[in-house]
């Protein structure tokens, strides 16, 4: 397994990283992120991308994570399963840093598109045992974002080794 540390891979994950702490904080202390903050994160995001050409030379990743996430958060937007937050967060983080390369196989989008779900795995499931266990108040909808946080530094850790 080759380890990118390019400095375009390590802008993107520095950018993203900041944004979804941020955001995190944000979904845990008012349960809501501004569609402000998102836009903001998103430009930001991608301007870094494109300075550092990180977006240029992996075009088909960022537009294979794009078309995947974007139609799946939809739907699970709809569904209620997720807020309105965090289906806008997930858009971000798949455009900004679309995945890693884990090296399980020999094609980088379906490698994008199983980082991705692990991430949404482990935020769904993340919310709901979070929900389980601090049924205090049932109106309240758990924070996911902080649980998109974990599944993606997990899957970071994952890819070093």
């Amino acid at each position: 397994m080759v380890l990118d540390l390019s400095f375009a891979s390590i802008m993107s994950f520095l950018a993203i990283m900041a944004l979804l702490l941020i955001y995190s904080v944000l979904d845990y202390r008012d349960r809501r992120v501004t569609n402000e903050f998102v836009i903001i994160g998103g430009i930001v995001g991608g301007i870094i991308l494109i300075l550092t050409g990180h977006f240029t030379s992996n075009i088909v990743l960022h537009l294979t994570a794009l078309l995947f996430v974007v139609p799946l958060a939809y739907i699970l937007f709809r569904l209620g399963s997720i807020g309105g937050a965090d289906a806008k967060v997930l858009v971000v983080l798949s455009f900004v840093s679309p995945g890693v390369e884990l090296v399980i196989c020999d094609e980088p989008v379906l490698e994008a598109i199983i980082a991705l779900g692990w991430e949404l795995v482990v935020m769904l499931l993340g919310g709901y045992f979070y929900w389980r266990v601090r049924k205090k108040n049932e109106a309240s909808t758990p924070p996911l974002i902080p649980f998109l946080l974990v599944g993606y530094l997990a899957l970071q850790v994952i890819a070093v080794f």
